[in-house]
């Protein structure tokens, strides 16, 4: 009974302690959750839902339009109101003497209400090619909506990478702070014994104190940036819990960016930004028709059912129902007079679109070939700074040896400490700043 209480316990306290482990994130994960949750994202998607909405709006143009009318009216005063004069009536009394009596007027009126209905559709025939027109405008606009779409997965992804890289800089820098701090505290204390055998003065165990001090100091600024940083990561990814961990493999030193270049004229040619240019030409082309189409002839058909029911007066109606097939011919004659210089005008706008995507284009261009330059810039300079990380370990390790040994000073070993840091600081500044530099090329050459 009590080995069963006691496994019971266990296994209760297993749940309650993975009900609170710590959530980690790796920057796939952040990324992931960057492109399904961010606001900025969710609007944009909205936005593509609106420019789908408004491309089937479009195509209902293609069906005929139907109308119903119903009306009706009642009059205060009948519509006709007269008097009909009846005349005279003439009674023959005896050859040739007649006998005439004028007739009283009778009154008259009619229509004091009545109900009016009808039905008519119509349908365009020839529009001047306005309908096909605008249903290929709109669903240019649903694929440029889409392509705005991956443009703000893109920018947002680009700031999670950059939290994340800041991040592990910073986590990079308090290990470093740590193990530095961890082996100070055993100089401390061989300075200790040290003082107390007489062997160095008290100012060399003030050094190893004050170096501690600038130790704390900066780990302290360290926390503060990764909390900041964990602050802004969160609110990009749209991460649940407010105290979490991310997770990175270990810096190597990556392979040279060479396996990643593309020429850049065909990189530029792959980007979002290329073929949204393609669409503003495409855009304007289509609006020129639709200027055109506007003066062209206009030929639709419809049909038409009406009925109605009147009281002729107090006692009768009348009532009749009809059928009506219809044509139509519309040809803006007039509207050419000013129709003329507005497709002039809407051919120039098509000419300046098409400049300016050859212009951004060249654009593009020169910013993904100086994309590349400063990737390969900043490999070179992670090269070095890990060949610096490796002579100051080197250092270090001989000045330890040093010291130990009694031939150098406690000055020249918290210097080659210094260096040390400064130096894996260097490094873990320069990887972050090629993975960000990586990325920005890859998305700038279409990948």
């Amino acid at each position: 009974m009590r080995k069963k209480h006691l496994l019971l316990s266990v296994l209760l306290l297993l749940v309650a302690l993975s009900g609170h482990a710590q959530a980690v994130y790796t920057l796939d994960s952040c990324k992931a959750m960057a492109s399904r949750d961010n606001l900025t994202v969710q609007n944009q998607r909205l936005a593509v839902e609106a420019a789908w909405q408004q491309k089937m709006e479009v195509f209902t143009k293609f069906f005929p339009s139907v109308s119903a009318m119903g009306a009706g009216f009642w009059l205060t005063n009948p519509m006709i109101d007269m008097d009909y004069d009846l005349g005279k009536l003439q009674i023959p009394i005896f050859s040739p003497i007649m006998i005439s009596i004028d007739l009283p007027s009778i009154p008259m009126q009619m229509i004091n209400g009545g109900i009016m209905g009808g039905v008519t559709a119509v349908q365009p025939l020839f529009a001047g090619l306005r309908i096909v027109r605008g249903n290929q405008l709109a669903k240019l606009g649903y694929e440029a909506a889409k392509l705005q779409l991956k443009m703000s997965e893109d920018e947002v992804n680009t700031q999670v990478e950059t939290y994340f890289w800041k991040i592990v800089m910073l986590k990079e820098k308090q290990k470093m702070l740590e193990a530095l701090d961890r082996q100070l505290s055993r100089i401390a204390e061989d300075a200790d014994a040290a003082v107390a055998a007489g062997v160095i003065n008290r100012n060399d165990k003030l050094q190893v104190e004050l170096k501690r001090k600038e130790l704390e100091s900066g780990r302290v600024k360290v926390e503060n940036g990764i909390r900041v940083c964990k602050m802004m990561l969160r609110q990009y990814a749209r991460i649940p819990e407010r105290d979490f961990e991310i997770q990175y493999d270990t810096l190597l030193l990556p392979d040279s960016p060479e396996t990643y270049y593309m020429e850049s004229g065909a990189a530029a040619g792959l980007r979002t930004e290329a073929q949204l240019l393609d669409m503003q030409v495409k855009a304007a082309e289509l609006q020129t028709q639709m200027e055109i189409g506007k003066h062209l002839p206009q030929v639709a058909v419809g049909a038409g059912y009406s009925a109605y029911r009147m009281d002729v007066d107090q006692y009768n109606t009348s009532s009749n129902h009809f059928g009506v097939v219809f044509g139509t011919v519309t040809v803006p004659i007039s509207g050419w007079w000013g129709g003329g210089h507005a497709i002039k005008r809407s051919r120039i706008q098509e000419q300046m679109a098409r400049n300016e995507r050859d212009q951004n284009m060249q654009l593009l261009e020169v910013q993904t070939e100086q994309t590349w330059n400063e990737l390969f810039e900043a490999y070179q300079q992670l090269l070095i700074a890990h060949q610096s990380v490796r002579l100051a370990e080197e250092n270090l390790r001989l000045q330890s040896d040093y010291y130990e040994a009694g031939t150098s000073t406690l000055s020249d070993l918290l210097k080659a400490q210094s260096m040390l840091q400064q130096s894996a600081d260097s490094f873990t500044e320069a990887y972050s700043d090629y993975q960000l530099k990586l990325s920005l090329y890859l998305k700038r050459s279409g990948r």
